[in-house]
């Protein structure tokens, strides 16, 4: 059970010299576990108190899920330490302007709580099959915090890049179609396992700004890196076997590229 002392070291704005938010938020935590076990899987979060960074940032997810959860329900005062429970009538509660911010702040915190544990938990055995990792890395674009400035969004959340989401999963279908599904899939998969060579990291920059250009509509920018995508690619084919094996390799050699409309990977509007 996550003690007081635990939940206010995760939300400082909850800080008080009595346990009024801890008690009623406490029947809460319960659900936050769950949250983090379904990002987990029952094998990992049965064993996480093993390693204590994993342990502090699924605390930290529990206490945040928790803490949104239950803001509605609190009458909320201001103080000069923070937000605290009005005990009494002779206090006004916070304007629900103030309380929304606080809940949009708890929010973003949890947003980037969960792509913190996301990025920890690459590589790990034990996640690395899970229902959730299965999920997450069927696209690339799976970090707010290191990825949405391809998207001309770097201080954004998850929340904006939900918002994107099915531009993304058009443009990364145009994309599958351009260097093959295997190949987009064998991406993904290096970066879940956290094996990405500095030559895959490299292509996956070049596919992240096809991507960032395409959701956003700017097309003309999108065939641009589609060009760079590809010259890079058949410059360095022996190195991406599972790409020139492809279909798609195939049929972008079988004349010079040019990025038109007839061409296998021509990306449009």
């Amino acid at each position: 059970m996550i003690t007081q002392e635990q939940f206010e070291l995760y939300i400082p704005s909850a800080v008080m010299p009595d346990s009024s938010i801890y008690d009623r938020i406490a029947e809460y935590l319960d659900e936050g576990e769950t949250e983090v076990k379904s990002l987990l899987g029952s094998t990992l979060y049965d064993s996480r108190e093993d390693d204590q960074e994993l342990l502090a940032l699924c605390n930290r997810m529990a206490c945040l899920f928790a803490y949104k959860t239950v803001i509605p329900q609190l009458d909320l005062v201001l103080t000069e330490n923070g937000f605290g429970v009005v005990s009494n009538q002779n206090v006004a509660p916070a304007s629900m302007q103030r309380v929304n911010t606080l809940r949009q702040q708890v929010q973003q915190s949890l947003e980037d709580t969960i792509d913190d544990l996301l990025d920890y938990l690459r590589g790990n055995a034990d996640w690395v099959n899970t229902y959730a990792a299965t999920e997450t890395f069927r696209s690339i674009v799976w970090n707010a915090h290191k990825q949405m400035f391809y998207f001309g969004q770097p201080n954004a959340h998850r929340s904006q890049m939900d918002e994107l989401r099915p531009k993304i999963s058009s443009a990364e279908t145009k994309l599958k179609h351009c260097i093959s599904d295997e190949f987009f899939d064998e991406l993904c998969n290096a970066v879940k396992m956290r094996t990405a060579t500095d030559m895959q990291n490299t292509c996956i920059h070049y596919i992240m700004m096809v991507i960032g250009a395409d959701a956003t509509d700017d097309y003309k920018m999108a065939r641009f890196h589609v060009g760079r995508l590809v010259d890079f690619l058949d410059r360095n084919i022996s190195t991406f076997t599972t790409y020139a094996n492809s279909t798609a390799y195939a049929a972008n050699t079988f004349e010079p590229y040019r990025n038109e409309k007839e061409d296998p990977c021509y990306f449009f509007g």
